[in-house]
């Protein structure tokens, strides 16, 4: 009776981060001046200068973390590379527990769509259920697939959210998603990477985009 269920969800989803330091103002959130140089303090030549520096852009958060890819991805100092890496996951642990906590709970199926096509409506027994860090997806009571948020990170209008699967089809795979929380509605697609930017899906573009709809915290 589910088969053609299952599939549906297996496909959703599955598509298989001499100066002193530059001191910040509490509640102030540093322009992009002042986050250069606290990177650039990260390869200072004295350790207690390069410790302010990664604590400090570590408090900033994610308003840092486009300059701290940056400098993750060059190679020009090790220990600038090494710190803003060490920087970017200490802020990226601390935003996604940060965000699970609104997703709680299990959330019901209120429509489906793929490639520009509705392809199921309301079924309360399809059920996206978060639990700490674990997540999963049944339908009909059965456990289809499982897993562990890897991460969570907020856009402008919505979070990108990764999905690592351990259990059912797929298993070692990671779903790379956007979602967004809405009162008690929940939006979620599923694209693959690159990520869109915005949720709908059209004919030909593989995009899997389900609304839920909260059943229980």
């Amino acid at each position: 009776m589910y088969a053609a269920m299952l599939c549906e969800v297996v496909t959703a989803l599955v598509i298989a981060a001499g100066l002193g330091v530059a001191r910040t103002e509490p509640g102030v959130t540093p322009g992009p001046d002042r986050i250069e140089l606290l990177i650039r303090q990260l390869g200072h030549e004295r350790f207690a200068q390069r410790n302010a520096a990664s604590e400090q852009l570590e408090a900033i958060g994610e308003p840092a973390l486009g300059a701290l890819r940056k400098a993750a991805a060059s190679d020009s100092d090790p220990e600038i590379t090494r710190r803003a890496g060490l920087a970017i996951q200490a802020i990226s642990v601390r935003v996604t527990r940060r965000e699970l906590k609104p997703l709680q709970g299990s959330w019901s199926l209120v429509s489906y769509e793929t490639d520009g096509m509705k392809i199921k409506g309301e079924d309360r027994a399809h059920l996206f259920t978060f639990k700490d860090d674990q997540w999963s997806m049944q339908v009909g009571g059965q456990v289809i697939q499982a897993g562990v948020v890897r991460r969570i990170e907020g856009k402008d209008k919505h979070f990108e959210i990764d999905l690592l699967i351990t259990e059912g089809g797929n298993v070692g795979a990671t779903a790379f998603s956007i979602y967004a929380v809405e009162g008690n509605s929940l939006k979620y697609l599923n694209s693959g990477e690159p990520r869109p930017a915005k949720f709908g899906t059209k004919a030909g573009d593989g995009y899997n985009y389900l609304t839920f709809r909260r059943a229980q915290r």
